[in-house]
C-alpha cells in the first residue's frame, strides 16, 4: 500500500481525516481499485 503499519492501522480503524483525499486515492490505485469522482452542482 506504500504506507507504514501505524499509518494503516489508523485507516483500517476508519481515521480518514488523517489522509489527504489524493493519499487515499493512491491507496486505492495501489490496492487495484479504479477511482471515479463525481461533482455535480449543488441545489
Amino acid at each position: 500500500m506504500g504506507v507504514t503499519q501505524p499509518r494503516l492501522s489508523d485507516l483500517l480503524k476508519g481515521k480518514i481525516d488523517k489522509f489527504s483525499l489524493d493519499a487515499l486515492v493512491n491507496m486505492l490505485g495501489r490496492a487495484g481499485m479504479r477511482v471515479r469522482l463525481f461533482v455535480k452542482k449543488a441545489a
